[in-house]
């Protein structure tokens, strides 16, 4: 499973979202899900866009960002002051991924909005 994390700052268009979710998923090969902060204010455009694009959207509350904020690779100094995460975009991807998941494409900037992807740890293996 790969889930695709989006963040965003108070200047991404709405129009965007959807342009920036198929950049990443061509990057990352595959989505099967679309994953952000719940209560960001661009929620509802991550959610139109996954709408789109015809994939499940997961909304998660910053508790389960700040708990795989630790597996981020990247760091947004403005994420992690505003909300404790070092990357909304990777954190959302990794929690939607699952436990055991991993980075398949760490945090890009697309003009306003971020994206991430994480794959889901492999049948069998076991989680971290």
């Amino acid at each position: 499973m790969i889930a695709i994390g989006m963040g965003a700052n108070s200047s991404a268009r709405p129009e965007d979202f959807s342009e920036v979710l198929a950049a990443a998923w061509r990057e990352a090969g595959r989505c099967d899900e679309v994953a952000t902060l719940a209560t960001a204010v661009f929620a509802a455009h991550v959610q139109a866009a996954a709408l789109k694009a015809g994939v499940s959207f997961r909304p998660w509350m910053l508790i389960a960002l700040r708990e795989r904020s630790a597996d981020c690779v990247t760091r947004s100094e403005r994420s992690l002051s505003l909300f404790g995460v070092t990357s909304i975009a990777e954190a959302a991807a990794l929690v939607s991924a699952g436990p055991g998941s991993h980075l398949v494409m760490p945090r890009r900037v697309i003009g306003n909005i971020t994206v991430a992807a994480a794959q889901s740890a492999a049948h069998g293996k076991r989680s971290k």
